[in-house]
């Protein structure tokens, strides 16, 4: 198994290095991802496999810079979720956007990693047009991403009996962590038009995103046993 994980993590680094091109990059990606499938492992798995399971709830922040990082923050926080975390989005920080996600330190880990791999591939795929047209393209970048880890989730859960509970779980000591010790959090609005060639090319694109593999299910085998 130790081949298979070096083999998994120079895909990895092969896909989310910036002089790979494109279609080399994402032919790493899906390959990676494949390999983590059949063998039942996650990022984590793959970062330090001797990492014994923790399942406490921490909290941990994260700054985007750079441009359009208030939609590349959404994005984050959008795989949080999808990776039984809880969290916030605040305002600038010193010329950035923050996320703040509460969840157990594998699944925030396997988020953030993830939002590298999603954040080069938002870069490079991003196309010509003024700061309207692109940030309706990042606007349907992010929904095409959840879109795609919801469907990756619940094709897991159904072929793995009690994994949903384990997952819901998760969550739930995740937001009752929030709730217990974060601020004061109220609802907040933003509109898209989904309408737009631009929504549609970006949603397009994050549809095709590849988790690298199911990272969201790591240690539910191990609870379930």
């Amino acid at each position: 198994m130790t081949d298979q994980r070096d083999r998994i993590q120079a895909l990895l680094t092969l896909a989310q290095h910036p002089n790979t091109p494109q279609a080399e990059a994402e032919t790493a990606l899906a390959l990676a991802s494949k390999l983590m499938q059949k063998h039942g492992l996650s990022s984590s798995d793959i970062d330090d496999a001797k990492k014994p399971e923790d399942n406490t709830i921490v909290v941990r922040r994260f700054s985007v810079h750079g441009p359009y990082r208030v939609r590349r923050q959404n994005i984050l926080y959008a795989i949080g979720l999808a990776h039984s975390c809880a969290g916030y989005r605040t305002d600038d920080e010193d010329g950035a956007c923050v996320v703040v996600l509460y969840g157990r330190d594998n699944d925030i880990t396997a988020a953030y990693t993830l939002f590298g791999a999603a954040d080069m591939m938002g870069l490079r795929l991003l196309p010509r047009g003024d700061r309207s047209w692109r940030t309706s393209w990042w606007h349907g970048f992010q929904r095409g991403i959840s879109e795609a880890l919801s469907t990756s989730k619940k094709e897991f859960i159904a072929e793995t009996p009690g994994s949903g509970l384990v997952l819901a779980d998760r969550m739930k000591r995740a937001q009752d962590e929030l709730r217990l010790n974060g601020p004061r959090l109220t609802g907040g609005y933003s509109y898209s038009d989904s309408s737009s060639g631009a929504y549609s090319s970006g949603h397009s694109a994050g549809r095709g995103f590849s988790s690298g593999g199911r990272s969201f299910t790591s240690g539910v085998r191990g609870e379930l046993g």
